[in-house]
Parts: C-alpha cells; sequence; structure tokens
C-alpha cells in the first residue's frame, strides 16, 4: 500500500512539474526570422537587422514578417481584411523580441533605419526617453504610431 501511494505521489509531482513546462494555451510566441535570408513582407527586401524588425501574426495563423516597424504599421493599415492577432517589435538596445502593443517607439529623422522610417522601438517608456534625449527624437505610444499609419 505505500509502495502504491508512493508511485502515485511521484506520479502526481512529475505530472504537475511536465504541466509547468508547457506554454499556456494561447501565449504567442514571434515568428524566426532568419536574419540575411528571410524576406520582408512588407518591401520584399532581406531582413538583416534585428533592431528594426517586426512582426505580426494573424488571426488565421500566418505571420509577416518586416524589415523596418514603419513597415509593419503601413502593412497592417494597408491589409484591413487581414486581422491581426499579436503584434512584436524587438527592442532597438537589447534586440529582444517585445509585445510591439506595450512598447514604446522613437521617430526621429535622424535616426537611420532599413527604410528611412526613423522609427525605433523600445520595451520600457525609460529606455526610449532616454535615447531621445541625445537626439532630435519623439516618444510615441503603439497606438499613437498605428495612428499615423492610418491617416496616411
Amino acid at each position: 500500500m505505500i509502495n502504491m501511494l508512493r508511485k502515485s505521489a511521484l506520479f502526481l509531482i512529475s505530472s504537475l512539474l511536465l504541466a509547468a513546462c508547457v506554454p499556456a494555451v494561447g501565449s504567442l510566441q514571434p515568428p524566426v526570422i532568419v536574419y540575411g535570408q528571410d524576406l520582408c513582407d512588407g518591401c520584399g527586401m532581406i531582413i538583416d537587422d534585428a533592431r528594426f524588425a517586426a512582426a505580426l501574426i494573424l488571426e488565421n495563423g500566418e505571420t509577416r514578417k518586416f524589415d523596418d516597424l514603419a513597415e509593419m504599421f503601413a502593412y497592417a493599415a494597408g491589409h484591413p481584411q487581414e486581422e491581426v492577432k499579436a503584434w512584436f517589435a524587438h527592442d532597438y538596445e537589447s534586440e529582444a523580441w517585445v509585445n510591439a502593443v506595450s512598447a514604446f517607439y522613437l521617430v526621429g529623422n535622424g535616426l537611420a533605419t532599413p527604410m528611412g522610417s526613423g522609427l525605433i522601438a523600445f520595451e520600457t517608456r525609460q529606455s526610449a526617453l532616454t535615447y531621445a534625449s541625445e537626439g532630435n527624437a519623439e516618444v510615441l505610444s503603439f497606438e499613437q504610431v498605428k495612428s499615423l499609419n492610418q491617416s496616411n
């Protein structure tokens, strides 16, 4: 009897540990971009630099990849029939993927980006403000950047 209780307890603990390792249902991950090979869904150019790369996951599960943040916003505005489920950007400093909806953006003429948009993203407002203070750039929210593209 004790042996069976130990086996049951071990099974239960193992099951709980395995369940903890499985990603939550509905958690979306950004797509993998093969830099120097994958093409931008906006302009067709090769995506080379993670600092500026962005991606969308559509409701139908398809992904769209971009070499410049501005192209992601322009693509979404130009394809309203493609409902966006998740928006991803790279933090300019760390090059890590971040949720584009909660990111902070800088736009400025002096910022060199692949397509000349001058748009870069930061995970935190403080990072964006620090970088903005070094040059002539304005800090914008996701909604502000998105509305700029919808008005064009």
